[in-house]
Order: structure tokens, then C-alpha cells, then sequence
């Protein structure tokens, strides 16, 4: 089969819990979060390295991420490390925040630079609250850019993340639907540990749904099965 890739615009939809950071890694008086688990599933019961995995700096309103990538494209330009950065919204206690998740970033010290850099590009930060010190479920829902190769009908790899698959699905999930299937599928496969998300991409005018597997065991095999339980759930749901 000729290997067919695609690079799509989508989304990406999970709960996390988030921690706030509170020293001095960060601007003073700013509020931003890391997430202590990103990949609970995965990483449930295993110790994660101390390198800021996932972080959130919460913006004082709404952000293009058109302007957004300009800026991170001019910062790239004057830093001697890496990063990735897009938008995002979190929603918890019943309140909607806007932000910019940064991830790659190897060390904390490199954290309040960026935010600096960031700042100096005109971006506004949130004040620091007390009230959000932990929040156990975040919903997150990542503006995000796929590059995929379709290993099969409905099946891909991700290109730039290599533990990262996909499995494209006919139905569109609520979230509390799909944690509750995901709950089943993990229950009914206990093969490898792994975590999954929803996404979702744009093609001709309409929102494709997938799910996204992560596990550093990533393979054809593993997302063939975890596809069939995933569809035997879903027909399930629907009778």
C-alpha cells in the first residue's frame, strides 16, 4: 500500500489535572499551571522525570493563534532551546480560561524566559489567584496541527510525535461518553498501558473524530485492536 500523509487542522480534548506553579519559575503574579500527570493512563503508576512536561500560562482574555505562531516563530529566533507552543482553553469551576500550552521545554529554568519573551510580544497574562492552587479535572481542548501517515484505512501514525496514534471514528463523542467507553476499552484490554484522548480534524467542511493513543509501545497491532473495542462500545452506545 502506497503510505499516504495528511496534515490537518484539529483539536485535541482531554481531562487532566493541573497543579499551579508557585515559584519563581514563572513571572511574579501570573497564574499558570503544569500538569502533573499528562498521560494518566500511561503514566498512572509510574514516577514521571522532573522536566516540565506540560505547561499552561493563562492569558487575561482571548488570543489568535495565527498571531500567536508569528510571535513563537520571532522568539525562536533569539533562544538556544526548543519549544512548542499553541493555544488552548481549560474549563474548571465552572469558569472558561483562555491559554498557551507550552510543551518541550527542557528545563524549568528556560519557563520564565519564554514567559518573558512572551510578554514582550504584547501577551497579557492572568494575576495569580490562590483559589487555583490544584484542580483534579481539567477539561483542555488544544488548538493543534496534524501531520499523520495513514497506515491503513482509519489508522495513522503521528509524524512529529512518534509515541502518538490515532483511530478514526464514525461517531462524534461528548466527553462523558468517551471516558466512560475508554474506561470499558482499558478494562476489556489489558495488554499495555497506554492513554487516549479525543481529536478531531477539518476536511471538506466537516469534523472528522478520532482518538488519540499514546504509549512509547505505539504500533500497527496495538491501535487494530484497541479500534475494535472502541467500535464495539460505540454500537453499543447508539443501540
Amino acid at each position: 500500500m502506497e503510505k499516504k500523509f495528511i496534515e490537518r487542522y484539529g483539536s485535541l480534548k482531554k481531562i487532566e489535572p493541573l497543579k499551579s506553579i508557585t515559584d519563581d519559575a514563572v513571572l511574579p503574579n501570573t497564574l499558570a499551571f503544569e500538569c502533573p500527570s499528562p498521560f494518566p493512563g500511561y503514566y498512572g503508576s509510574k514516577p514521571t522525570e522532573e522536566i516540565p512536561l506540560y505547561v499552561y500560562f493563562i492569558l487575561d482574555g482571548y488570543f489568535h493563534l495565527e498571531d500567536l505562531l508569528l510571535i513563537k516563530e520571532d522568539i525562536k529566533k533569539v533562544v538556544d532551546f526548543d519549544f512548542h507552543a499553541t493555544i488552548c482553553a481549560l474549563e474548571f469551576f465552572d469558569e472558561t480560561f483562555n491559554a498557551i500550552r507550552v510543551r518541550h521545554v527542557e528545563d524549568y529554568a528556560k519557563l520564565r524566559k519564554l514567559q518573558q519573551l512572551f510578554v514582550e510580544h504584547g501577551i497579557h497574562f492572568h494575576k495569580k489567584s490562590r483559589k487555583y492552587k490544584y484542580i483534579e479535572d481539567a477539561f483542555i481542548r488544544i488548538k493543534k496541527f496534524f501531520q499523520l501517515e495513514e497506515i491503513e484505512p482509519g489508522l495513522f501514525f503521528d509524524l512529529v510525535e512518534h509515541d502518538h496514534g490515532y483511530i478514526k471514528i464514525d461517531q462524534h463523542l461528548e466527553m462523558n461518553d468517551f471516558l466512560e467507553i475508554a474506561r470499558q476499552v482499558d478494562y476489556n484490554l489489558d495488554i499495555i498501558d497506554y492513554d487516549a484522548a479525543l481529536a478531531s480534524y477539518f476536511e471538506d467542511y466537516k469534523v472528522h473524530d478520532m482518538i488519540r493513543i499514546y504509549t512509547e509501545k505505539i504500533s500497527k497491532e496495538l491501535l487494530q485492536n484497541i479500534k475494535v473495542e472502541y467500535e464495539k462500545k460505540i454500537k453499543k452506545l447508539l443501540s
